[in-house]
């Protein structure tokens, strides 16, 4: 199946590809993605944890990463398997980065995936669009306060003066396990949204 999506973040192009070269930052923005490990050839190893009311499932897998500096676009290709019910997932997500001026940037995604296994019946129709659609915008706004924070640290501003970091410091916090991804709880939310637009509608 074949997703397409879209969104703008008030940061410029440099910024944001420098943002997103933090893998591990990277991830914590996506709704129950979690990286455990980056290796030196640009895989990454982690796991996407899902909750669908009672049951629940982590993806372990691996990502492999392309970053293409000239045009500012990108390409992971990832597999995930889920071991309590050997659900498996293969996703390949091309990214590009975009100028609206030059302190905005718009990102365009392009994912292709399927899923095989007791979960699969989970992943048709057309709510899956309306659901990859808040993703996006939880990514979009998560991300968004990882740059402008980032932007804001005095080891960013240091770092950005040459100055140099001491390595303490420079070191990344210890990963915290993500929370799952609550797919009935979004669910829900697009049902009232829908409820929302039918009653503003009739008032119009």
């Amino acid at each position: 199946m074949q997703l397409e999506q879209s969104f703008e973040v008030a940061h410029p192009v440099a910024t944001v590809w420098q943002g997103l070269e933090d893998l591990r930052a990277t991830a914590s923005c996506i709704p129950g993605a979690e990286i455990t490990d980056v290796q030196q050839n640009r895989k990454a190893v982690g796991v996407f944890r899902v909750q669908l009311g009672p049951i629940k499932a982590a993806f372990a897998g691996e990502a492999e990463v392309e970053r293409n500096d000239a045009d500012h676009s990108g390409l992971i290709k990832g597999a995930g398997r889920d071991g309590k019910n050997a659900t498996r997932v293969n996703a390949t997500v091309e990214y590009r980065l975009l100028p609206v001026n030059d302190a905005a940037t718009r990102i365009e995604l392009k994912v292709d995936y399927s899923i095989a296994g007791p979960l699969a019946q989970f992943s048709r129709g057309a709510i899956v669009k309306e659901i990859a659609g808040s993703i996006t915008r939880m990514f979009a706004s998560n991300l968004e306060k990882m740059l402008g924070a980032s932007a804001a640290s005095p080891l960013s501003a240091a770092s950005a003066a040459g100055a140099a970091i001491p390595s303490s410091q420079s070191m990344q916090a210890a990963p915290v396990e993500a929370q799952p991804l609550n797919f009935v709880s979004l669910m829900l939310s697009l049902i009232w949204r829908r409820i929302g637009g039918i009653f503003r509608s009739s008032h119009s």
